[in-house]
């Protein structure tokens, strides 16, 4: 016989002859069952990239078209402006230039930018017809000055937006 058999023989009768202790064999098993449990609880790296990236493709469209138009803070709704003529796409052509607009104005001046439209509109709302047509003689002497006012004030945000003003 080889030296391997050998060795391999005399440590498989030692192994037989060790006795272990009950108690041991109740930790082995804990031991064990411990292990298997961690292993099917965690999952490999590459799922859960998988599944952040799903989640990711998933949830940032849903966010996109579940937040609010910015039309909607200066008009009301959509059923506000459709009353005086206006159409879908010029509610959407309003929408563009007012996200044009938060992307070029700081938070501060665009939070202005939206008031004082928001002014400006209201006073638009009241002059302009079902047919959409304005009608500036409707309005008091007040609101004719408050129109003028709100223009000029409008006027450096919008040439920021639209990138006309001189350097």
């Amino acid at each position: 016989m080889s030296i391997d058999k050998e060795l391999r023989e005399e440590l498989r009768q030692a192994a037989d002859s060790l006795h272990c202790p009950p108690h041991l064999y109740g930790r082995v098993r804990q031991s064990y069952q411990h292990y298997v449990n961690e292993k099917r609880g965690r999952s490999s790296m590459k799922k859960r990239m998988l599944a952040g990236i799903a989640a990711v493709a998933i949830l940032i469209p849903s966010a996109v078209f579940a937040s609010p138009y910015l039309a909607d803070s200066i008009f009301g709704s959509y059923e506000a402006v459709e009353k005086v003529g206006a159409t879908q796409e010029d509610y959407q052509e309003v929408e563009k230039f007012l996200q044009a607009a938060k992307g070029k104005l700081t938070e501060d001046e665009f939070k202005e930018y939206t008031e004082l439209s928001k002014q400006l509109m209201q006073l638009k709302l009241k002059i302009t017809n079902k047919n959409g047509v304005r009608n500036e003689g409707d309005l008091t002497k007040e609101e004719q000055e408050q129109w003028t006012q709100l223009a000029s004030k409008l006027a450096p945000y919008f040439e920021k937006i639209t990138e006309t003003a001189n350097p």
